[in-house]
């Protein structure tokens, strides 16, 4: 997969451009209703024979468009949607840097340098994408946007039980503690990454305890304890997880050496009854 990332204030120049099928978004998590947009991109690619592409942006436009003043509570850091998006099959990656000066672009500019400026042939979105200047272009727009220079399949709403799936949806289910609901919505149980902190084991229990620094771009779910698979390299074990005051304590049978400063990644399986677990405290 190619990675282009983009400028609109300081690279006026663009990759140069080749009959493609885009799919745009910001896809926060890449759930399950981001996956069927890529697909269904995917699909319109492979019968026109023609590359996929994926347009995204980065930071979140919220935290732009409010001067910084509210924080975005992001569900994967940028290098792993990149991850996610070559599982998925994309050919070429586009990264826009949201920032004032694109925010300042108008509909029909946004369109003629990023999609028609681009290749596109036919665009993907789901059906709630806005694009150009405070949002004023939509799906209903980007038609007569485009001038018939491509086409546009517009994705509709996905439910499950009742409920749209979506990135807020996925961020409340954390900060409600409801980890076991989001495989439901994002197609995998929620994942965070960080670095192993003062690591002790316990001889008399044979048990394992540390303290996890996450990684920037991730959201922890709310104070509680959590059933949890933990991956150290090659290893996995089943783990509970306190979070408080958004750190992570860990605890596991086993043993492992130089755990200090490596990266863990853990899957947060569901929570747990705090009064019937109990944790030495680090």
């Amino acid at each position: 997969m190619q990675t282009f990332y983009l400028n609109d204030g300081q690279d006026s120049s663009l990759p140069k451009s080749e009959p493609c099928v885009m799919a745009m978004g910001f896809f926060d998590g890449v759930h399950i209703a981001h996956q069927q947009v890529i697909q269904e991109a995917k699909n319109i690619a492979k019968k026109r024979k023609v590359k996929l592409a994926v347009m995204t942006f980065f930071p979140h436009p919220r935290e732009v468009l409010c001067g910084g003043k509210e924080k975005m509570n992001y569900l994967t850091p940028l290098e792993v949607k990149i991850n996610k998006f070559d599982q998925l099959g994309v050919d070429k990656l586009y990264i826009i840097k949201f920032d004032q000066a694109f925010a300042q672009l108008s509909p029909k500019d946004y369109i003629e340098k990023y999609v028609t400026g681009l290749g596109a042939k036919h665009v993907v979105a789901g059906f709630d994408f806005t694009y150009g200047h405070k949002g004023k272009g939509n799906m209903k727009t980007m038609g007569i946007d485009a001038d018939g220079r491509f086409l546009v399949t517009v994705i509709s709403k996905l439910n499950y039980k009742g409920q749209k799936i979506g990135s807020t949806f996925i961020r409340n289910l954390l900060s409600n503690g409801e980890v076991g609901e989001i495989a439901s919505y994002l197609g995998d149980f929620y994942e965070t990454s960080g670095e192993v902190v003062s690591p002790h084991h316990s001889l008399m229990r044979k048990r394992f305890y540390m303290e996890v620094a996450t990684y920037p771009y991730y959201t922890l779910p709310s104070n509680g304890l959590y059933e949890v698979e933990m991956y150290i390299g090659d290893h996995v074990y089943q783990g509970s997880a306190l979070v408080y005051s958004n750190k992570i304590k860990l605890t596991f049978n086993g043993y492992l050496e130089n755990l200090k400063n490596r990266t863990i990644k853990l899957k947060w399986i569901r929570g747990l009854e705090i009064e019937n677990v109990q944790l030495k405290q680090i």
